[in-house]
């Protein structure tokens, strides 16, 4: 199978569309039409996202093949994932609110200071774009030790916060968070919608949970 066939693969099994991918990516729909249709290759810069959005590890993308051993250890833990998949659904955005109790409201037209926590420049650049169209400022940081220590400067009405992330994650920077600014206003923002991690992060004291791929007017509504 050659890596077209297994993007549109893994981007049908995550209800992800052509253009939907295409937009967290920052390329044209067109641009992943070719390579599903084999008449072009992603750039090499980009397949670390492809594999962040698409849960499949970029080995798997360009058919990097393992050793024996390798390929038992993954499959072993292929069957333990398996398992605990089966126990732990991944989760749409309706199923997301239903935990956290949350109904739709109307979008506030409030300036608010908002600190995005994410360590993909894409998607902070995405971020960025959508909240300043919405009249709010948005600060930045790159992991979670980065976020608690901007905290520790200024003052802020929103927290949007990834999960996954180098240095500290998400549920830890959350922990912390809610230990020192327990009124903070946090928004889990994250493809790991896993029901397991979206309850753990409500109980946690987070407000809502935005599932990536997002609509713009879902994540509005939430910081509002």
């Amino acid at each position: 199978m050659n890596i077209g066939e297994i993007i549109k693969q893994k981007r049908q099994k995550r209800n992800i569309t052509q253009t939907e991918l295409a937009e967290l990516l920052h390329i044209t729909p067109q641009a992943v039409s070719r390579w599903e249709m084999n008449i072009s290759y992603p750039d090499i810069t980009i397949i670390p996202k492809i594999s962040e959005i698409l849960c499949v590890t970029a080995d798997e993308l360009l058919g990097i093949h393992p050793t024996s051993d390798e390929q038992k250890l993954k499959e072993s833990l292929k069957e333990k994932q398996k398992t605990n998949q089966e126990c732990d659904m991944v989760l749409n955005q309706s199923q997301a609110d239903s935990i956290f109790g949350c109904t739709p409201v109307s979008i506030s037209e409030e300036s608010k200071k908002i600190l995005v926590v994410d360590d993909s420049d894409f998607m902070r650049m995405m971020l960025e774009d959508i909240l300043t169209h919405h009249g709010h400022t948005a600060l930045y940081a790159k992991n979670g030790l980065e976020c608690l220590n901007i905290l520790q400067k200024e003052t802020v009405d929103v927290c949007l916060l990834d999960i996954r992330m180098p240095v500290m994650d998400g549920i830890e920077a959350l922990k912390k968070i809610k230990e020192k600014h327990q009124e903070l206003k946090v928004v889990m923002l994250s493809a790991l919608s896993q029901e397991s991690n979206v309850k753990l992060t409500h109980q946690l004291g987070a407000h809502s949970f935005v599932v990536k791929p997002f609509q713009v007017r879902c994540l509005i509504e939430r910081i509002g």
